[in-house]
Formats: structure tokens, C-alpha cells, sequence
């Protein structure tokens, strides 16, 4: 499966950007990233997307980030947003909505085959 990962946030004048870097490392430890005075930004392939799915699957919420990425989802396209603030914990928390006023971390991933990405990083829990 093929996939290009952009990851970006926006740094606000309240904010430490060394915190804010700090909350896309957390969920997203590698690749190379680009920092600017008001934004991060982090690309790669789907490598980048295996720490966020350990993660989802540690905090046993595979099936809720499941149905907020599907929500989300088209033909050869997902996105979704994590909530920045607990991401500086570790902790992965999706924002349904629109994003908060600070800002959030905005994850799009381009993909082939969007199903076999979800089914890869959310796989669905059979009980």
C-alpha cells in the first residue's frame, strides 16, 4: 500500500514552539520536520502512521478513531484532526468538529486504497 502522510500545525504567537513541536513528535517520533515561525510541518509515507496506530491501540480506541476516519474518508484520501493540546501528553484525542481556536495537528493521508489504510491502522474489533 502507498501512502503520503502530511502532518502540520500551526504555531500561535501564545505558544512555545518547542511544545508544539513536541506534541507531533509525540504521536509522530520520525521523519523530517519543517518549522517555520507560525507552522510545523512533517511529510513522509506510511511509515510515519505506525507510532499513531500503537498508540490508538494502547489507549484501546481503534474503533471510535475508526469511525471519525471514516467519516472523513473519499476515494484515495483520509484526514482528521488531533486535539494538539493532549497530544503533548501522548495521548491521542480526534476532534470531530471544526478545529479550536488555538489550533490543532491536521493529518492527510493520500493513499491508493483508503479502505486498506483504514483497515491497517483501525482494524475493525471483532468481539
Amino acid at each position: 500500500m502507498e501512502c503520503k502522510v502530511k502532518v502540520s500545525s500551526k504555531i500561535n504567537l501564545t505558544e512555545d514552539q518547542d511544545k508544539v513541536k513536541q506534541a507531533v513528535r509525540n504521536i509522530f517520533p520520525i521523519g523530517s520536520i519543517k518549522i517555520d515561525k507560525n507552522y510545523i510541518l512533517l511529510q513522509g509515507d506510511c511509515s510515519l502512521l505506525k507510532n499513531l496506530r500503537e498508540i490508538m491501540e494502547q489507549q484501546r480506541i481503534r474503533a471510535t478513531a475508526r469511525s471519525v476516519m471514516e467519516s472523513k474518508m473519499k476515494k484515495d484520501k483520509i484526514e482528521f484532526i488531533l486535539k494538539k493540546q493532549t497530544a503533548l501528553m501522548g495521548v491521542i484525542n480526534f476532534i470531530e468538529g471544526n478545529q479550536s481556536p488555538l489550533g490543532d495537528i491536521i493529518v492527510q493521508v493520500r493513499t491508493n486504497n483508503s479502505e486498506e489504510l483504514l483497515d491497517w491502522l483501525a482494524p475493525v474489533e471483532l468481539i
